[in-house]
Formats: C-alpha cells, sequence, structure tokens
C-alpha cells in the first residue's frame, strides 16, 4: 500500500478540535491519515498536487440498492406506483452475474462522484449467489461497503424455505463481515406488520448484527416498542408519515433514520427529516433506487438543502405574518446549512453505521477515506464557507480524487481501475436477460 502527500488543500476535517485548515497537507500512510498540517516532510510518498481543492472526508451514501444500476431511468416517474407494480417484478428475471454487473457500475459511479463508503442494500438476493455476486463486485470496486442482505426478496425465490434465506445471511455474515477490511454484512429485514419482521430482527440480534427497516406508515413505532423491537440497532428508512410520538420514541431508543431525498419527496410529506433532527435523531441519507436517479449522493444533500428551505419558509409563513418575499430567519430556521448537510453525510452518518472510529473525518489515525473536490474550475467562491462552495458551487465533473482506505479509486477525474467495456459488456447482456 502506497504513501501519499496530498499537498496544499483547504481542508474540511470535520474533526471539531482540529476545524478546517486554509492550507495544509494530508499524509497518508499504510491506508492511515497520518499527519495533517502545512508542510509536511515526508520522504518517499508520492505527491498528490491539491492546491486549489477541498479536500474532506468521503461522503457515506446510507441506503442505495445497487442490484438495480442495471435498470437505470426505468423509473422516471416516481410518484406512481410502477415502481412496486412493474420494476420490482423484474427481480424474478436476475440472475447472479446480472446483480454483479450492476453493483461495479453503480460502485464506479458512486466513486467518481466522492462517495467513499455505500450500504449497499441488497434485496435481490433471491437465490443461493446472487448476495455473493453483489458483494464481489463491491470488492472489486474498492468502495468501502455495508453490504445489507436483505430478506425482503421476491417470491418465489430459489431458496428451500425463508429458514434457509436466514441461514445463507448468517453465513454471508460470518464469511465477509470484518470491520477491519472494506467489508461490513448488516441485515435488512421485513416491514412492520409481515409476519416474519419479527423473527428477522430476533435473528439479526441473535448474531449480533445491526439491522433496517422500511417504514411508510404512521404510528409504527409504538407499536414495535411494545413488542420490544427499538433499539440502536435498527435503523429505519424513508418514514415521510412518522409522527412525532413515533420520533420521541426513536430519540429515546437512539435509533437513526436514513431519508432519500429524491424519492422521498416525490409527491409525499418530506418534513420528517427536519422533525427528527430537532429530537436529535441521527438522520442520514441515500440515493436508494438507481432506476429513478444517479448515484450520487453529494446531489441528494442538495435536493434536501432545498426542500428543507422551502419548508422552514412555509412554516414561518404559517404563523407569522410575512410582508417580504422571505420570512426573517430564526434560531431553527432555516434549519440546514450546506456544512451541517455535509457533516450529516460524513461524520453523522459514521457514527449512526457504528463506524466513527475508523472514517467519517480527517483525523489522524483513521483510515484515509479522502475527497479533493476541484474549487476553482470556475472562479473559487469569493468569501464564505468551503462547505457552501462544495454543495452549491460544484458538481461530479469537479470530484478531482477519491482516495479509500489509503488507495486512489479516482485520479484527476478519472477512474483508473474501471474496465468501462466490461461493464458495458455485463449492462448489455443483463438487460437483454431481463428487458428482453
Amino acid at each position: 500500500m502506497g504513501s501519499y502527500r496530498l499537498r496544499g488543500a483547504q481542508v474540511v476535517t470535520m474533526d471539531d478540535a482540529l476545524g478546517d485548515l486554509a492550507a495544509a497537507d494530508i499524509l497518508v500512510r499504510d491506508g492511515t491519515i497520518a499527519a495533517l498540517g502545512p508542510a509536511i516532510a515526508a520522504e518517499g510518498a508520492e505527491v498528490i498536487e491539491a492546491a486549489g481543492m477541498i479536500a474532506l472526508p468521503g461522503i457515506i451514501d446510507a441506503h442505495t440498492c445497487l442490484w438495480q444500476t442495471v435498470l437505470r431511468g426505468a423509473l422516471p416517474d416516481a410518484w406512481s406506483d410502477a415502481y412496486f407494480a412493474t420494476v420490482l417484478p423484474l427481480r424474478l428475471r436476475f440472475l447472479p452475474e446480472d446483480n454483479f454487473a450492476a453493483t461495479l457500475v453503480g460502485a464506479h459511479e458512486m466513486l467518481s462522484c466522492g462517495v467513499t463508503t455505500v450500504v449497499d442494500y441488497c434485496h435481490n438476493a433471491r437465490g443461493p449467489g446472487y448476495a455473493e455476486a453483489s458483494l464481489e463486485a463491491l470488492r472489486a470496486s474498492g468502495i468501502r461497503h455495508v453490504f445489507t442482505f436483505s430478506f425482503m426478496t421476491p417470491e418465489p425465490d430459489l431458496f428451500a424455505s425463508m429458514a434457509a434465506r436466514m441461514a445463507a445471511g448468517g453465513r454471508l455474515h460470518e464469511c465477509f463481515h470484518d470491520p477491519d477490511t472494506l467489508t461490513t454484512v448488516h441485515f435488512g429485514i421485513e416491514s412492520f406488520g409481515h409476519p416474519w419482521c419479527e423473527r428477522h430482527l430476533a435473528f439479526a440480534r441473535e448474531t449480533g448484527t445491526p439491522a433496517s427497516l422500511h417504514v411508510h406508515g404512521p404510528d409504527v413505532v409504538g407499536a414495535m416498542k411494545a413488542r420490544g423491537m427499538l433499539g440502536p440497532d435498527l435503523g429505519l428508512v424513508h418514514g415521510n408519515l412518522l409522527t412525532d410520538e413515533d420520533l420521541a420514541l426513536m430519540a429515546g431508543a437512539g435509533m437513526s433514520l436514513c431519508f432519500t431525498p429524491s424519492v422521498d419527496v416525490c409527491g409525499k410529506r418530506a418534513d420528517v427529516v427536519g422533525r427528527a433532527v430537532r429530537r436529535g435523531i441521527p438522520v442520514t441519507f441515500g440515493c436508494d433506487i438507481p432506476c429513478h436517479v444517479a448515484s450520487d449522493t453529494l446531489a441528494q444533500l442538495r435536493i434536501m438543502f432545498a426542500v428543507q428551505n422551502f419548508l422552514d419558509g412555509e412554516v414561518l409563513r404559517a404563523f407569522t405574518t410575512v410582508t417580504t418575499p422571505r420570512p426573517r430567519p430564526t434560531a431553527e430556521h432555516p434549519l440546514l446549512s450546506p456544512r451541517k448537510l455535509l457533516r450529516m453525510a460524513t461524520i453523522g452518518t459514521a457514527r449512526a453505521l457504528g463506524m466513527a472510529d475508523r472514517i467519517g473525518s480527517l483525523t489522524p489515525g483513521k483510515r484515509a477515506d479522502i475527497v479533493l473536490v476541484r474549487g476553482d474550475r470556475f472562479g473559487a467562491s469569493v468569501a464564505g464557507d468551503p462547505c457552501a462552495h462544495v454543495l452549491l458551487q460544484t458538481s461530479a465533473r469537479d470530484i478531482d480524487t477519491v482516495l479509500v482506505d489509503g488507495r486512489p479509486r479516482v485520479r484527476g477525474g478519472a477512474l483508473p481501475g474501471y474496465d468501462e467495456a466490461r461493464a458495458r459488456r455485463g449492462l448489455a447482456a443483463a438487460r437483454a436477460r431481463i428487458l428482453g
């Protein structure tokens, strides 16, 4: 594993003790952030020129289904019910190699967008070999991954029984889960009310494995509490209709909420993020479904920034007499700044996943998951917060360098390990089989 000196970057550490550095070097040795400061002497280290760039911790996507990358664009209208009616049933046509092709492309797409860790929620592990193929692709890409083996697989599946499916998940966890590597394994359980939901959670807890659960209705968390299901090892996803009482119970149990903006604002209530943040619930973000939207998590943060600003304005207008185009800001409105959103998507998500001792901030001693964003390609911001520049003035084309565990996965905006021709062949073969 090489040594690298990232020279002269403007550094956003997301470490409260270190703060931001106007110009500094980052020394990476053996996959670890070895030192951080001005003009570091680093004999033998390869220099990566970072002047004019903003360095920040790698973005963490907390919920994406990479197996759907092969179906890119199949759901341009997320407002409709077509996802459940026409897209998810296509799982029954997949082979394990289709999972591999989709995941390999999706993981590289995420790397190119500055994502260094993805929680890959795989609810297409419908038989032996499917989850293994997805994991093989993740490992080949070099992205850090929390592979979520979901028991929400379509039926009829290729396992002999639900017990056999659960046992397969347990074996996958036993064989591949290793927090000292890039691979972590979690479980996805059936939605509350499904006959297997509680048994799935009990299985996850028996193996000491965190789990996630999709929530789409109100007053669910209270019912879950009555059944002893709440706990910091269970994260909820979506949650548009969660009530304030639900959120209070989640806060008390130390649970997190993952919101997927592009999908979760389509015709739905989107105020749960603000209500959750104000109650101290860790909120994370994900792209969710590549059949609808590109795997660009920074773009999802931009959507959330705009939506929350709109909602905050609506709240202030509802409770005050406004005679100006915009209500005056208050202590609580607007709620989400660019810095706060980037913090939520880095150290905040690392904490929610139990990985903050390894990733989430540019702290010496942590693993070197680092993104360099070109800050002056079309002119640097004249003043203000570098986080605002990253979120509001750049796009994926400005992602210059991405290191995961100290290995460059993006250099000069290119993906050196990505065989595009192979990827195209895999996608074409999968689509011919699935859609033909």
